[in-house]
């Protein structure tokens, strides 16, 4: 066998073993009562509209308030263009559902899942907090968990589940190995 043909096969493993690790995460949700839950953004059209995905995030962050589970929600995610922010509206979206001002913290720069961890750690630790809960897609919650415990952050995921086609599943799931695979310091928080 050829060394690179070798190293084509281990490649084919390793994201393998990868993709089924970011799928078995995504079906666990592991919280207990904290102060902070951060509600990672998701796309929001032109228009200002939010996608579903956001739409189910912020639903699952007030639930974790009415429930009692958390405090407040940390609303992360920005913009590269003129439309509204992730975090406002996600912020719009919890008002709509009855969160008041001071349930809300947001964190409307970042642009990608490392800039939310980067960022959301910036203000969690000014606050000397340290442990919160994570809520993202049931697909992303492995990858995202990386980068927040890459900021020395304790993190309890409780994934949003989207109810998604075979293809779009597949689809989601190598997007998120790429990640892995682009940023292999993350697999040595993967837990």
């Amino acid at each position: 066998m050829s060394s690179a043909v070798a190293v084509a096969s281990l490649l084919l493993l390793l994201a393998l073993v990868i993709g089924f690790r970011v799928h078995s995460l995504g079906t666990h949700r592991s919280a207990k009562k904290l102060r902070t839950a951060v509600i990672l953004g998701a796309r929001v059209y032109e228009d200002g509209r939010p996608s579903d995905a956001l739409v189910d995030r912020v639903a699952l962050g007030v639930q974790l308030i009415n429930d009692g589970l958390v405090e407040r929600l940390l609303l992360t995610g920005g913009t590269t263009d003129s439309r509204p922010t992730e975090a406002d509206v996600m912020a719009r979206l919890a008002r709509e559902r009855g969160l008041t001002e001071t349930q809300l913290v947001l964190e409307p720069k970042s642009r990608s899942t490392f800039e939310n961890a980067l960022n959301c750690a910036a203000i969690l630790r000014a606050e000397n907090e340290v442990e919160v809960i994570l809520v993202t897609c049931d697909f992303h919650v492995a990858r995202a968990a990386a980068q927040f415990r890459a900021h020395a952050l304790t993190v309890w995921p409780v994934p949003s589940k989207r109810a998604l086609d075979a293809s779009t599943r597949l689809m989601v799931t190598a997007k998120e190995v790429i990640g892995f695979l682009r940023r292999p310091w993350l697999l040595a928080r993967l837990r």
